[in-house]
């Protein structure tokens, strides 16, 4: 028990208020309170004005070509295409709030679903075709997407998606990529 104590000493003494000369000590630089002088915090501070709330900016997603996004799968062995899912879905998610998708799940489901069980990628297609139909309707579009004719021209379905996407885009006169628009 002594040699603990010993040690618990030795231990104390080690920290005690001293510092060794090649430590630096970095002290608090507290302003002196003079009582005569009004503290900073006494003093009333205006409080900042909130900021209006703006409405959720929407943007207009890319006009393509439909045949050259079907086209361009055949070089780039297939590559192309989840690329191009992945675009579509987020100029969707970033064209209205309202529309609520994770592009990378919509490929994950294309991808994955495809090769383990079969069904993803036909519920994703649907769930696609559903969000460009109410970008259509947003848009003030006349025609609507559908997910039957997707699916049956399966082979050329997204010549068909992208074709119905730019219906979207062709209601605000086919501006750049990310043109905000009015809400």
């Amino acid at each position: 028990m002594s040699d603990m104590n010993y040690e618990v000493q030795k231990a104390s003494e080690s920290l005690s208020t001293e510092t060794p000369a090649d430590v630096p000590v970095i002290a608090p630089q507290w302003p002196a309170l003079v009582a005569s002088e009004p503290s900073p915090m006494s003093q009333a501070t205006p409080v900042s004005q909130p900021v209006a709330a703006r409405a959720p900016s929407r943007v207009v997603g890319k006009t393509r070509h439909p045949w050259r996004v079907w086209l361009l799968s055949f070089p780039t062995l297939g590559i192309y295409p989840l690329v191009w899912y992945f675009k579509i879905n987020k100029e969707l998610r970033d064209y209205s709030e309202t529309i609520d998708i994770q592009p990378g799940m919509a490929v994950v489901a294309i991808t994955l679903g495809a090769i383990l069980i079969g069904i993803p990628p036909l519920v994703s297609f649907v769930h696609t075709t559903s969000r460009i139909q109410k970008a259509q309707k947003l848009s003030g579009s006349p025609k609507r997407c559908s997910a039957i004719l997707a699916i049956l021209c399966l082979m050329f379905g997204m010549v068909y998606i992208q074709s119905q996407l730019n219906k979207v885009w062709d209601q605000y006169g086919n501006p750049p990529l990310g043109t905000p628009l009015q809400a």
